[in-house]
Formats: C-alpha cells, structure tokens, sequence
C-alpha cells in the first residue's frame, strides 16, 4: 500500500491547457494527521473553472501550484479519521485533487453524501456544486415565472441544462445557447428545452436570440461572457435578472474588450449579479434535498460522461474547455467502490 498515483500542474499555460502541462507521478499514501481524515479517491470532477484555477492571475482561490497535484472536487472513502464526526467509511466530498489518495482537514471536507440516495457520482453534479450553482444562479438570482423567457448558455452542458430544467419547473419558456446540432437536439429532445441555438451557425447572434426569443428575454443565465453577453444583452426586456455563474469566453488574462453597456442596463433597468457557488455552501442539505426529489421524479434529467481512469484526466479537462464533452465530465479514479461503479 505504498503507492499513490498523482496527476501534477508540471508547467503553467498562458492559453487554454493541454495535456503535456501535466504529468503523472507516484508517491507515498499520505497519513491522516491530527484532525485529517485520510481519503481513498473514487471520481474527481472535471470543471470549466479549472481554466482560471491554473492561471497565475487574480481569482477567488490561489493558483495550483506547479509540482503540486491538479486541484479538484471529488468523492472519496474515508479509510482512516482523526476527525470528529467522521469514520472509516463514510463516503465525502470535497477538495481531494488529482490523485488515488488524500489527506482532508474539515474546511476541504464539502459534504458527507448518502449513497442510497443516489449513485455517488451525483455528489459532483446535479447533486453536488453543479446542482447548487443551478439553483442559486436561476431559482434565487433569475426567479423566472410562468409567462417568462429565459435564456441559459453552456446549455447542454451540466450547469445549463439543470439551470433551464429549473426555469422550466417554475413555468418558463426556456431557450439554449450551444455550439452544434447534436447538442441543440440534446436541450430540447432530452432536457425539454423550448428552442436551442446553435451559435457557431449563426452570423448574427443577437438576431438569433431575437428570432427564439420574440418577446424578449427575462432571465439570462450565463457561464460564458464575452460577444455572446453582448447579443443576448440585446434582447434583455426591462426588469430583466442576469445571473453569471463563469466567464469562459474571455481571454486567460482578463482584459476583455467589448460595448460600454451602462446605458442599457440603466435604460431597461437590468439586474445583474454574479455568484460562487462556495458563498452557499451553508444552503448545500437544502438544496440538494430539493434537487434529489426532482432528480427522483425525473422532473430533472442529467447525463454524465466519464472517463475511465486518473490518467484520463488531463485530456478530460482539454475535452470539455474545448465544448466536445457531453453532459457532466467525470473521471473514475478508483473501483473498490462497487455499489455504482460497476
């Protein structure tokens, strides 16, 4: 038991990474100290926010450091606890990063899941940050209702397509913004979109909000930023809520350029707020349970992509940053736990 697989940031990308800046290396299994618990990693999450996670500029966590293991959400077995509250064999989530096993305090510890629930790999997204960023951006910050149009980006992905589900739930008309046909077919054949946008086919992309939202738009839910903020600026009626959960479009070192927009928000009387899904954590139990019933009753649907090893992270991460993957990206890291792995 003296091996540890970990998938280290070997060098820092200016652009969007690839797989060579990151390298595999093995190592001691840790030991819990005072007040750890010591994890057996079983899926690791793969994140758009990863992206700024490994950029040497200003964000809301420090960047990774070079030689250190990718940070990462993940669900892992606690083999070894000298935390209170916590013993071998409970199943959490939290910051465990790229490798088979690690050493937790409490404020890496997220959450103790209940595997009965649901299967585990929920715990990293409808039912884990994805869920919780769904929920606070659209239900809290939207607050669409009946009559509304609400148009969601990044819509096929995990974020987006529990976020419109969650527009729909309250009576909205719902319109995606993707980029291909499969996945426009995908928002509205399988997450019961009303309309979905390829934009990558559009040459005016504000018109095409237009022509899908004829009456304007009242919810904007956005992960990406950049030109397509701008067209669905646009469209926004008075009153409108405009909720940013990520900014993915926008160069690495964020220094965008685009319109002056402070008259039209002062004109149409726009709200626009963004949110980290860690400020609400203190809401995780609440709105997870929510979330668990309507998974339940298929009143949310959610797809899940998962690659087969730790190994397969790097390319998983350059998969997703590129928009090939399709549903929530995931990585098994670890098979003991077979009750949903198999």
């Amino acid at each position: 038991m003296s091996r540890n697989l970990q998938i280290v940031l070997d060098r820092r990308p200016t652009t969007l990474p690839i797989e060579q800046d990151f390298v595999e290396r093995e190592g001691e299994i840790p030991e819990a100290g005072p007040g750890q618990v010591l994890v057996r990693t079983l899926i690791v999450s793969i994140e758009p926010a990863m992206r700024g996670w490994i950029l040497d500029a200003p964000n809301y966590l420090p960047p990774v450091p070079v030689g250190s293991p990718m940070r990462s959400f993940g669900v892992g077995e606690v083999v070894t606890s000298n935390l209170e509250g916590f013993r071998a064999g409970d199943l959490v989530v939290g910051f465990t990063g790229w490798q088979e096993w690690a050493t937790m305090n409490e404020p890496e510890i997220q959450r103790r899941i209940d595997p009965d629930l649901a299967p585990i790999s929920t715990s990293l997204g409808v039912l884990g940050v994805t869920g919780l960023t769904a929920y606070v951006g659209m239900i809290d910050i939207g607050r669409p209702g009946p009559g509304s149009t609400v148009l969601v980006t990044s819509a096929a992905g995990a974020v987006g397509s529990a976020a419109g589900q969650l527009a729909a739930l309250r009576g909205a008309r719902v319109v995606g913004l993707t980029g291909s046909g499969d996945k426009c077919r995908q928002c509205i054949e399988y997450f019961g979109f009303d309309a979905a946008i390829n934009y990558r086919e559009e040459d005016d992309l504000a018109e095409a909000i237009r022509r899908e939202c004829p009456d304007g738009v009242d919810v904007f839910f956005d992960s990406v930023g950049g030109a397509t903020f701008d067209a669905a600026l646009e469209n926004l009626n008075v009153g409108a809520r405009v909720a940013i959960c990520g900014t993915i479009s926008l160069p690495p070192d964020g220094k965008a350029v685009g319109p002056r927009i402070e008259r039209r928000i002062l004109v149409k009387r726009i709200s626009i707020q963004g949110f980290l899904a860690t400020d609400h954590f203190d809401r995780f139990d609440q709105i997870i349970a929510e979330m668990s019933v309507w998974l339940r009753n298929r009143k949310v649907r959610h797809l899940e992509e998962m690659a087969p090893s730790l190994t397969d992270a790097p390319a998983a991460l350059v998969r997703l940053l590129e928009g090939r993957n399709m549903g929530k990206s995931l990585v098994r890291v670890s098979d003991r736990y077979q009750k949903d792995l198999s």
